[in-house]
C-alpha cells in the first residue's frame, strides 16, 4: 500500500443509485434489499444527491409522510460533496469530516459516477495502512539522536566561562571538556 492512497484504491465501484422520481417507499426496499444505507440520486445519467436513511427518517417517518406519495427529488439534498478519482484518501476523510457526510460519490475529471467511499470503507482500510506504516518504520535505519541543549556560563569542570555549555552526564561542562571526557 503506497504511503499516498488514492481514494480510488478503495472505493467501491459497485454504486445502487435511484432515480430521482422514485417514490420513497421503493428507495427503502431497494436499501433493504441492498443492504445499505444511502443511495445516490440520478437525473437524466448524472449523479445529482445522495439519499440516506437518515433522509427518511427525518424528513418522512417523522413527518408522518406517506413513503409511497413521497418522491425523491422532495426530500433529497440540494447539494451534493463529490471527489475525484485521484484524491487522496486523507483528503476525501477530511472533506468527510467537514461536511458532516458518511459518504461521498466519486467522479472521474468527465462528472461520470465511477464509485463510491463510505466512513466504513475507510475504517476497514485502517488495519492496513497500519501494517504498512509498521513495516517501513522497521526498515528504516533507527540512528539516535541526543538532545543538545546549550547555555551560558562557568564549566563545572575546567571553572571556565563559556556561551555553549551542555549538559554532560548531569553537569554543565563546555565543548573541551565535554572532548576530553569523550577520548
Amino acid at each position: 500500500m503506497p504511503e499516498q492512497v488514492k481514494v480510488s484504491e478503495i472505493m467501491s465501484k459497485n454504486v445502487f443509485v435511484i432515480d430521482i422520481d422514485e417514490n420513497i417507499q421503493t428507495v427503502a426496499h431497494m436499501m433493504r434489499e441492498k443492504n445499505v444505507s444511502g443511495l445516490i440520486v440520478i437525473e437524466n445519467d448524472n449523479a445529482v444527491a445522495v439519499l440516506t436513511l437518515d433522509d427518511i427518517v427525518k424528513k418522512v417517518v417523522a413527518e408522518n409522510l406517506s413513503p409511497i406519495d413521497v418522491k425523491v427529488r422532495d426530500i433529497m439534498s440540494s447539494s451534493m460533496i463529490t471527489a475525484q478519482v485521484d484524491e487522496l484518501l486523507t483528503d476525501v476523510a477530511m472533506k468527510m469530516g467537514a461536511n458532516n457526510v458518511s459518504r461521498i460519490p466519486i467522479l472521474d475529471r468527465e462528472g461520470n459516477l465511477k464509485g463510491i467511499i463510505t466512513k466504513t470503507d475507510m475504517l476497514k482500510t485502517i488495519p492496513a495502512i497500519v501494517n504498512y506504516l509498521y513495516e517501513k518504520e522497521s526498515e528504516r535505519e533507527i540512528i539516535p539522536v541526543t538532545e543538545r541543549i546549550l547555555s551560558d556560563g562557568i564549566c563545572e569542570d575546567c571553572g571556565n566561562y563559556s556561551d555553549e555549555l551542555r549538559n554532560f552526564e548531569n553537569r554543565w561542562i563546555c565543548q573541551e571538556c565535554e572532548e576530553l571526557k569523550n577520548i
